[in-house]
């Protein structure tokens, strides 16, 4: 097993394929097969924006640290802005991870939600021809804020992540097939 702790945008990169990857692991961690424990305590690293809120605080690392530093990239592709956009740093340090779980929870985060992504009319309506699918949209949403859960134990497995996006795509796909372009998000798995 693998936990890399600094998964961000900036370490993943492109195949020869435009498949997506996983370039960097110089601060990764790699645990025996037989290893029982999951978690580690170590000393914490990467990126601010990126990190584990509990990995920082407690130095306890597990699986989970890398699923919500995916499930900030996820929202850096759903807002079109990096993590550390300092339109979210003016609202907390932690950037866009925090300032996300915040609008999610006061049904605001459609607002971040780049324009690109979501073609508007007028209170926020849906083109139906194009953009995104209500269910594909809503089905991302809700798998990157579980990603970006406070604690480990809140956040999904790679596994899930990974099935919930797949039928995001499935729902977009069946919705309008030239819309979507899309890097298979089973490469970028370790």
């Amino acid at each position: 097993m693998i936990i890399n702790r600094d998964i961000c945008s900036y370490n993943i990169g492109l195949d020869e394929n435009r498949g997506a990857k996983i370039v960097y692991f110089g601060d990764s961690v790699f645990l025996p097969p037989d290893q029982k424990d999951e978690a580690l305590y170590l000393k914490w690293i990467g990126r601010e924006s990126y990190i584990d809120p509990q990995y920082k605080k407690t130095t306890k690392v597990k699986r989970e640290s890398d699923v919500y530093g995916f499930g900030v990239i996820l929202f850096e592709i759903l807002c079109g802005r990096l993590a550390y956009d300092p339109i979210y740093l003016k609202e907390s340090e932690e950037g866009l991870a925090h300032v996300a779980r915040l609008s999610f929870s006061t049904g605001l985060l459609e607002e971040l939600i780049d324009p690109i992504i979501k073609e508007e009319i007028g209170e926020n309506n849906f083109v139906l021809e194009r953009g995104p699918n209500k269910d594909s949209l809503h089905r991302f949403i809700t798998i990157a804020h579980q990603c970006v859960a406070e604690t480990q134990d809140q956040r999904p497995t790679m596994k899930v992540v990974v099935n919930e996006l797949e039928k995001a795509l499935l729902f977009q796909v069946s919705h309008c097939s030239n819309f979507i372009i899309w890097i298979p998000i089973s490469k970028i798995v370790c």
